[in-house]
């Protein structure tokens, strides 16, 4: 599921695996299950989500309809720069088919999600990583890439795996991005299965997927980790502070990063400072992303403001611009309630705090420096949330008629 590199079809953009079995599902899911209720449940999910998008999408369209060639988009960062269409770009067909990919799946993992598929979910974020590691490897050896697996190229000549180097005082290396579009897009994918193999007690799963996730010199993964942190504050100095042991254990770590302090803060300020603040290539592209269509958006007219130009038009380096110019301030609302809603709803058991910590993550994550809607891990965890707030609530119903009975 986490391979966007690989095409089963060279020529044909998203057929990978993962869209292509998140779309089989819609003929799979009422085979799989010997529950009538389960397979109703998985097309009425579908069915719902579907028609709040497309609702967004043609009532957009329509307006936009009226509004002609007088919408400027010059300064966009338009995905299909080629086509002039007014209404219904061809990359809105395209980019609303990977959209139904991903409410699939995640339309799968709220109906069928159990927790068996703990144990391969991780086994399939840990092979990934492993790939990471054998390019890193293979570059420090060879000094070109390793990959023999990513097939998938945008346009002529774009590769969608995209070979980034880094160095650090005269180390240069690999920046891992394994069978995903590039360093950032693996951070993206990475942190939640790190997140969840912590709540699993897996630590060696997530020793490895941390170490990648370092190596990978991502800015996403700065900010999620910071995000990480702040959410678990208490439960990590509660855990350190618990024994005396613990804390003997971690005095030596700290020593050794208050040694390599002045280090650790050059690889700050080159990894993560510099693109906040602007100061490279990357931090000025982001910016300039941004700012152009925050000011597009300035420009429309009210209606055009409220459900956008069409979900899959433009594309900044931030989702929320992306958003905001494709959906208007209604789709970013309604997309903002749906991925958070499971923060009001859901337990605080350790499961739930687990799985608020990778929603509020990945949400941050995609408005800040991702504007990927379409990697379905995301969908995936939020499936499983959405699945948990259900089996809670079945489960309250089934105590307070026992309760009754009693």
């Amino acid at each position: 599921m986490p391979i966007t590199s690989f095409l089963v079809i060279p020529s044909i953009q998203g057929t990978t695996i993962a869209f292509i079995l998140a779309l089989a599902s819609l003929f799979i899911a009422p085979v799989i299950t010997n529950y009538k209720t389960k397979a109703i449940r998985f097309f009425y999910t579908i069915v719902v989500t579907t028609a709040v998008f497309l609702s967004i999408l043609f009532i957009g369209q329509l307006i936009l309809s009226f509004y002609g060639k007088s919408i400027s988009l010059v300064k966009a960062n338009l995905i299909d720069n080629i086509d002039h269409s007014e209404i219904f770009r061809p990359s809105i067909i395209t980019q609303s088919l990977y959209m139904l990919a991903a409410l699939c799946m995640f339309s799968f993992a709220r109906v069928f999600y159990d927790k068996r598929w703990d144990r391969p979910l991780l086994i399939g974020a840990l092979v990934l990583a492993l790939y990471g590691l054998y390019e890193f490897f293979y570059y420090l050896l060879f000094g070109k890439s390793g990959d023999f697996v990513s097939n998938r190229v945008f346009g002529n000549n774009y590769t969608g795996s995209a070979f980034q180097l880094m160095e650090i005082s005269g180390f240069i290396f690999q920046r891992i991005k394994s069978l995903t579009g590039e360093p950032s897009m693996y951070a993206f994918t990475v942190l939640p299965f790190f997140v969840y193999s912590v709540y699993l007690q897996k630590y060696k799963t997530a020793l490895i997927l941390f170490l990648t996730l370092c190596l990978s010199s991502s800015t996403t993964f700065a900010i999620g980790i910071i995000i990480i942190v702040v959410l678990s504050f208490r439960k990590i100095a509660k855990f350190f502070m618990k024994s005396y042991l613990r804390l003997a254990f971690l005095s030596p770590i700290l020593m050794v990063l208050l040694f390599l302090t002045p280090k650790l803060a050059e690889i700050f300020n080159d990894v993560v400072w510099t693109k906040l603040t602007m100061q490279n290539y990357s931090g000025n592209e982001r910016s300039m992303f941004f700012q152009n269509h925050m000011d597009i958006f300035n420009n429309f007219p009210l209606s055009i403001k409220l459900f956008g130009i069409g979900f899959g038009s433009v594309r900044s380096t931030d989702f929320f611009s992306t958003l905001l110019v494709n959906t208007g301030v209604i789709g970013l609302l309604v997309f903002s309630l749906f991925l958070l809603l499971p923060l009001l709803t859901m337990k605080n058991d350790k499961k739930g705090i687990t799985l608020k910590i990778i929603i509020v993550v990945t949400y941050m994550s995609m408005m800040i420096s991702v504007p990927e809607f379409s990697y379905l891990p995301t969908w995936l965890f939020l499936g499983i949330a959405y699945n948990k707030i259900y089996r809670d609530r079945r489960q309250e119903i089934e105590n307070h008629h026992s309760s009754n009975r009693k």
